[in-house]
C-alpha cells in the first residue's frame, strides 16, 4: 500500500503491506505408516504334534477401515507488515485460523480386539502472531531490540459422536472431547482438607472412599449432595495460551553481545512423579506442611499412603506450566581484518556462548517443558533437567 499515490506524503512510513492467504492440504502423518492393508503380526503360539513343536499364531496388526481417508487441513490468515522511521522499526502482525478435519487417530479396540485407525473428528487452532524490532546506530555503538508473541486457542469441534471421549495417559488423566481443548486434564476439584469428623458429617457424602480427617476434600460439582465419579470435571489445560521471545543485541567496534530470552504461559502441568504408588520414602518439601491435626493444613493431606482418596486424579496434582528463560547469551570478538590478513586469514572470531543460563518456573519438577503424545502431553512423570551448556570456540576463514 505504501506504493500507492495517496500514501506518498507520509514521511514516517517507509513500507506498508497487507497480506492474506488461504489453503487446504491433505495429511497422512501418523506414528506409523498410513495403513493400506493390515499386516499380520505374531501374537501367540501353540504346541502341536509329537514330538512337540511350537507353531506361531498370527493376527491382524490393526482393524481395517474401508472408509479411512487422509486428514484435511484448512488454514487462512490475514495481517500486515510495515517499516517506520527510515526502516529502523519493523512490525508484523497476523491473525490465523487452522481447522483439521477428519482427524487421524487410533481407535481403541472393542471386546479384546486390536486398535485400528479412524477419522475421529475435527480440531481448530486460532490466534495471533506478532513481531516487532528496532535497529539503530549511535556513533560506534549499534544496537537492536526485538520481540515476538504468539497466542493459540485450541478446541475440539467434533468427535465420532456426541459424548464420545478419548482417554489417555498412565493415570487416565488426559481427555479429548468435543467442546474442550485437546488432551485436557480430567479429575476432581479440591476444596481443602477435612479437619474434623464433624466437618465430614456436614459435607457432601464421599462415595469414592471412606474419608477421615486429613484427606482431600473434593468439590460436589453436580450439586447432588454426594461426591461421585460424576463430579469429574476439567481441572487443567496442557495447551499453552501464549509463547513469546525477546532478543537484545549490542555491538561496539569489534565486540558483539547477543541475548535471547523466551517464555510461555497459560498452560498447566499434571504432576505424577510424587504419587503414593512409588514415592513412599522421599516426598517433596511441601509435604512438611502436611495435615497432622485440626487446623494444621488446608492444602496438604495427611502422610498416609493407604488413603487412596488422596492419590486420585485431582487439581492437587495440577501445577502452573508458565516459565521464563534466558535461552542464549553470546559474547564475541572479531579480530581486525587488516591485522589477520597478514597471516593469510580473512576473518577470525572468538566467542563464548551459554545456553539455558537461567529458568524461572512455577512447577516442582526439573523442567516445565514436557513432551508426550498428541492426546496426552504436559504430564510430568519424572522429567530430566534442562542442562546449561557453556561453549568456547572460534570461527576462522582463510
Amino acid at each position: 500500500m505504501s506504493e500507492e499515490e495517496f500514501m506518498k506524503g507520509i514521511t514516517w512510513l517507509d513500507m506498508l503491506k497487507l497480506k492474506g492467504s488461504w489453503g487446504t492440504l491433505g495429511n497422512q502423518n501418523l506414528d506409523r505408516a498410513y495403513p493400506a492393508e493390515p499386516l499380520l503380526t505374531n501374537a501367540c503360539s501353540a504346541v502341536f504334534g509329537t514330538p512337540s513343536a511350537i507353531y506361531p499364531g498370527y493376527q491382524l496388526s490393526y482393524l481395517p477401515n474401508p472408509h479411512l481417508k487422509w486428514e484435511k487441513v484448512e488454514a487462512w490468515e490475514a495481517g500486515a507488515e510495515a517499516n517506520f522511521f527510515r526502516n529502523r522499526l519493523h512490525f508484523e502482525g497476523v491473525y490465523y485460523k487452522k481447522t483439521t478435519k477428519d482427524l487421524l487417530a487410533e481407535v481403541p479396540g472393542i471386546s479384546g480386539t486390536v486398535p485400528g485407525i479412524g477419522n475421529l473428528g475435527s480440531i481448530r487452532n486460532s490466534g495471533v502472531e506478532l513481531a516487532i524490532s528496532w535497529r539503530d546506530q549511535i556513533g560506534e555503538w549499534g544496537y537492536n531490540v526485538g520481540a515476538n508473541l504468539t497466542t493459540i486457542k485450541n478446541k475440539v469441534l467434533s468427535l465420532v459422536q456426541e459424548g464420545y471421549s478419548i482417554i489417555a495417559g498412565d493415570k487416565s488423566q488426559s481427555y479429548t472431547m468435543a467442546g474442550y481443548p485437546i488432551g485436557y486434564f480430567y479429575g476432581y476439584k479440591v476444596e481443602g482438607v477435612y479437619q474434623t469428623e464433624e466437618e465430614i458429617a456436614h459435607s457432601p457424602k464421599n462415595t469414592l472412599a471412606n474419608v477421615t480427617p486429613g484427606d482431600l476434600k473434593f468439590k460436589d460439582v453436580d450439586g447432588n449432595g454426594e461426591i461421585t465419579p460424576a463430579d469429574h470435571t476439567m481441572i487443567g489445560d496442557p495447551t499453552l495460551d501464549v509463547t513469546y521471545g525477546i532478543t537484545l543485541g549490542v555491538d561496539y567496534k569489534n565486540w558483539e553481545l547477543g541475548i535471547d530470552l523466551m517464555g510461555q504461559g497459560g498452560n498447566q502441568i499434571f504432576r505424577t512423579w510424587d504419587n503414593y504408588n512409588w514415592s513412599q520414602f522421599n516426598f517433596m518439601e511441601q509435604r512438611m506442611d502436611r495435615w497432622h491435626g485440626p487446623g494444621t493444613s488446608n492444602s496438604q493431606p495427611l502422610l498416609n499412603t493407604r488413603h487412596s482418596i488422596n492419590n486420585m486424579n485431582s487439581d492437587y496434582y495440577i501445577e502452573d506450566g508458565s516459565f521464563f528463560r534466558i535461552r542464549n547469551v553470546q559474547l564475541a570478538y572479531n579480530f581486525d581484518k587488516t591485522l589477520i590478513s597478514r597471516i593469510g586469514m580473512q576473518a577470525l572470531k572468538l566467542y563464548v556462548n551459554i545456553q539455558n543460563l537461567k529458568t524461572w518456573k512455577h512447577n516442582t519438577g526439573y523442567t516445565p517443558e514436557l513432551g508426550g503424545s498428541a492426546i496426552a502431553f504436559g504430564v510430568d512423570d519424572g522429567s530430566y533437567p534442562m542442562p546449561a551448556i557453556y561453549t568456547f570456540g572460534f570461527n576462522l576463514t582463510f
